[in-house]
């Protein structure tokens, strides 16, 4: 019961700040408000975390991990660019809408860091990005993409994924998964993806659940 509890109060904390961050930003948080939502002391925060400096941290590793870890395994596991690039699409989709508030702070929130911490995200955030430029080189490199400025696009791929965690809502019309498959037809379709003198399109593709690689 003791380890439950134990792991119960860092998991408080971190949601309520969460939370607080996705509402007010986190300047406009202060660390009184977040051991009040989350009903814990200021000794348990700086027992678990530190600060508030290193919770944000620890939100943005925990958000961005899991997603670079999937990625990982979805380049090892699909040889062909245009297999990897829809998947990498749909996790990230997929991610950015049923983690929408981390995910939220963990892009937004950044600006709010500097230094080592800054640092140490920046460099996870970039293993994670060089996974998409990879695979778009790949692409080009057997003649399957056809685009001028792989860099310039693949960022504004990302970015364009990223965004649907500001405006998604399962309540609409569009579920899920055919969001994931509509954002992985365009970004096949940004990167002018053919095979054989022809574009390819999500639907050709046998790539599985946008969940394939991900971990719970």
């Amino acid at each position: 019961m003791r380890a439950e509890e134990a792991g119960e109060t860092p998991r408080r904390i971190r949601e309520a700040a969460i939370t607080l961050f996705a509402e007010r930003g986190f300047h406009g948080t202060g660390i009184r408000d977040i051991v009040t939502e989350a009903g814990a002391t200021l000794s348990s925060l700086y027992h678990h975390f530190g600060s508030k400096d290193d919770l944000l941290v620890d939100i943005m590793f925990a958000s961005t991990d899991p997603l670079r870890q999937a990625a990982e395994r979805a380049c090892a596991e699909l040889d062909a660019p245009c297999e990897r690039l829809a998947m990498l699409i749909e996790q990230h989709v997929w991610a950015h809408v049923t983690d929408r508030l981390a995910k939220i702070v963990t892009d937004t929130e950044l600006r709010a860091l500097s230094g080592e911490r800054r640092d140490r995200v920046l460099t996870l955030r970039d293993s994670y990005e060089g996974l998409w430029r990879a695979t778009v080189e790949d692409g080009i490199a057997v003649g399957v993409f056809t685009v001028s400025h792989p860099k310039a696009l693949t960022i504004g791929l990302l970015e364009m994924c990223t965004a649907v965690s500001h405006w998604f809502r399962s309540s609409g019309h569009l579920g899920l998964r055919d969001l994931c498959r509509s954002y992985a037809d365009g970004g096949l379709g940004l990167m002018r993806a053919t095979e054989n003198g022809r574009a390819v399109r999500r639907d050709d593709l046998d790539i599985g659940e946008p969940t394939r690689f991900l971990r719970a």
